[in-house]
């Protein structure tokens, strides 16, 4: 265990008590390097989430656009601070919490249909810069670990092997026949990876300049199985267990003399972070992914921190304090995503390897703002701390991609005279947004399933749909994203296009889709009671060919009170009653739920699905039908209007008209 002196704790009980300022000094002094002291700058950053391109902000109230982040000017921003951390004689780590991708139109450029030698783009973006350190997040595993597979092995160096360490203590590989090779020995990789064993539980770092070792533990949300597609990738199931296979790590590398430990991890929010510090022994700074929260320090002016037009509002100070299990203080940082913002700490060690302050000046997170745009804007704004674009990455990274979301973008798939809701909302039942209520974008999703059932039944070995086989679809709303916007048309603009882009955006996860036979009204009554318990979260449902109402007034359980199937086919003359208000009507269905094959396989804690008999839907060919396919499909089966000619959703489609919906579900609420 690491040996912490009665000195030590009171100084750092002291730090403890200190204003929130953002250092946690226990002294003012600098450390003594040929003492054994340094002062370490960990630049950090997490949730890029495949933002490869800037992205425009409203700078200020007079209309004034200002384009911010994206992954050319990131790097120059890294690049400033490492060259300027070196200079001050400071060991530098970099390292990247987690959400390294995402499912998206950018990513989409990297995959197939394009070129089979078209690079995963993301990787190309990252291995351009110098990360230490990658740690595994969520959305990484969101199309499964054969494509997070391609991206480790994306980083290599000069002999063709995988470079780049991957870390996360409580997730287990070994079900994954595909990434043995790639796990290290014993869990830890001590210096650089040797023979393309990247994937461990921890890591040590050797700075090359001072000196200086550093162990880097991590962790990995315990959420993942029910908010991602790990497969056969399993992870520790709560924060207790998890802590405890950080501690074996951490207990390690102090057995092998390493007394200075950093924990980055990608636990979903920064609370979650701050309990399992409280949970361990020997963390010195924490890194937290997955929540991107926005801090600021309070040592230094907000305007050199924030980027002009900032929405998102500061949620604590850059760093917050912890306190671990021996009662230590440890500052913990995160930064907001997308690449705007570059983290930096510098923290000063003394010879044993205890934190002696935080330096207050130069810790908060930096803003990150490409030159390239127009010079008197950024001048009337009073920026000075614009970067123009690191090269590489625009040749590599941004020419490519922007050139292929051109194409989506210049591919139209119909036109819309209704504007169609698919905005998130806010967290809560009384918000309209997908995954709060029912919307027509939600509707229109549903619809589509719907109709690719009809268009695939007979090559899927599927009866069609009719009287003798109740069909009902089913889309989780937090599977519908809003990278277009959210409205589409992309803006709101009625008698618009809706383009490839847009579809790619709206759902742009690449599940396939399946129907889950056999459900007796039980099961259905059980999915959509789930259903009424996620209101607010990813897991409610838009429907097609059901209606059902939740009383959020009632207790979890017994909330979906009302589930009526509403047929869709012209042989089914009566709507079917399958949920009263005595509960589930026995001889109603059976029934298939067609949806996606997250859902189907029990994300979302969908676990009421999950090993039940499914049956994928395909094309003639026997190759999967895709969400996004069959949204893009239904689309462009719309009847032909307009000038040019083209598949228009009529103003007056009464299925599609009002942006709540046409009351498949109703959500009483407290």
């Amino acid at each position: 265990m690491h040996a912490r002196t009665a000195a030590t704790a009171l100084t750092v009980a002291v730090a403890a008590l200190l204003p929130a300022t953002g250092p946690i000094a226990a002294q003012s002094a600098s450390p003594d390097p040929a003492a054994g002291g340094v002062t370490l700058t960990l630049l950090h950053n997490n949730d890029g989430e495949s933002s490869l391109l800037p992205i425009m902000y409203a700078a200020d109230g007079a209309g004034t656009s200002l384009a911010v982040g994206g992954v050319a000017a990131y790097a120059s921003v890294l690049g400033r601070e490492i060259a300027q951390a070196e200079s001050a004689g400071h060991a530098v780590i970099n390292v990247y919490a987690g959400d390294a991708f995402l499912a998206s139109a950018t990513l989409a450029c990297s995959l197939p249909p394009q070129p089979e030698d078209t690079p995963l783009y993301d990787a190309v973006a990252q291995r351009l810069m110098p990360y230490d350190v990658h740690v595994f997040g969520n959305h990484e595993f969101d199309q499964g670990p054969d494509l997070l597979r391609r991206f480790v092995t994306s980083f290599t160096n000069t002999d063709g092997k995988p470079s780049q360490p991957f870390l996360s203590a409580n997730l287990d590989f070994s079900g994954e026949k595909a990434w043995r090779r790639l796990l290290a020995k014993k869990g830890l990789i001590d210096g650089a990876p040797k023979a393309g064993k990247v994937v461990a539980r921890s890591a040590i770092v050797r700075d090359k300049a001072t000196g200086a070792d550093f162990g880097i533990v991590s962790a990995t949300t315990p959420l993942l199985p029910s908010i991602s597609s790990p497969r056969d990738v399993t992870v520790t199931p709560d924060l207790a267990t998890t802590a405890k296979a950080v501690q074996k790590e951490i207990d390690r590398l102090f057995k092998q003399g390493i007394d200075k430990v950093i924990l980055v991890s990608h636990l979903q929010d920064i609370d979650n972070d701050t309990q399992l510090v409280g949970l361990l022994k020997g963390v010195d700074v924490a890194v937290a992914g997955g929540g991107t929260e926005l801090l600021l320090s309070d040592a230094v002016p907000p305007e050199t921190q924030l980027l002009p037009g900032e929405a998102q509002a500061p949620q604590g100070t850059y760093p917050l304090l912890g306190t671990d299990a021996d009662g230590r203080s440890v500052p913990i940082v995160t930064t907001a995503g997308n690449y705007k913002y570059v983290g930096r700490v510098d923290v000063q060690f003394d010879a044993a390897g205890e934190v002696l302050e935080v330096l207050p000046d130069t810790s908060y997170p930096r803003r990150v703002i490409p030159e390239t745009q127009d010079g008197s804007q950024i001048l009337d704004l009073g920026i000075s701390d614009a970067v123009p674009p690191t090269q590489d990455q625009l040749t590599q990274v941004i020419e490519p991609v922007q050139a292929c979301l051109d194409t989506f973008a210049k591919t139209p798939v119909a036109r819309s005279e209704v504007v169609l809701n698919v905005t998130r909302g806010a967290a809560d039942p009384f918000d309209l947004g997908v995954r709060s209520a029912e919307t027509n974008g939600g509707d229109l999703v549903a619809d589509a399933y719907l109709a690719a059932f009809d268009a695939y039944a007979a090559t899927s070995g599927l009866p069609a749909r009719g009287p003798e086989n109740l069909v009902i679809a089913a889309q989780n709303g937090g599977g519908i994203r809003q990278n277009a916007g959210d409205l589409l048309p992309a803006g709101g603009a009625a008698g618009a296009d809706i383009t490839r882009l847009d579809t790619l955006n709206v759902l742009p996860f690449g599940n396939t889709l399946v129907s889950v036979d056999g459900l007796t009204a039980a099961d259905l009554d059980a999915v959509l009671e789930h259903s009424c318990a996620s209101v607010g979260g990813g897991g409610f449902l838009q429907v097609s060919a059901v209606a059902y109402t939740c009383d959020l007034t009632r207790a979890p359980g017994d909330q979906a009170v009302s589930v009526t199937y509403t047929a869709g086919t012209p042989d089914t003359a009566d709507d079917l009653v399958v949920v009263d208000d005595t509960g589930a009507v026995a001889d109603a269905g059976p029934f298939r739920l067609v949806t996606i094959s997250f859902t189907a396989g029990g994300g979302d804690d969908y676990m009421m699905l999950a090993g039940r008999p499914a049956t994928k839907l395909t094309a003639a060919d026997r190759t999967p039908i895709f969400d996004e396919q069959a949204f893009r499909e239904y689309l462009g089966a719309f009847p032909a209007d307009g000038e040019p000619s083209q598949p228009t959703i009529a103003a007056d489609d009464a299925r599609y008209a009002a942006a709540d919906g046409e009351g498949r579900i109703t959500i009483i609420r407290p």
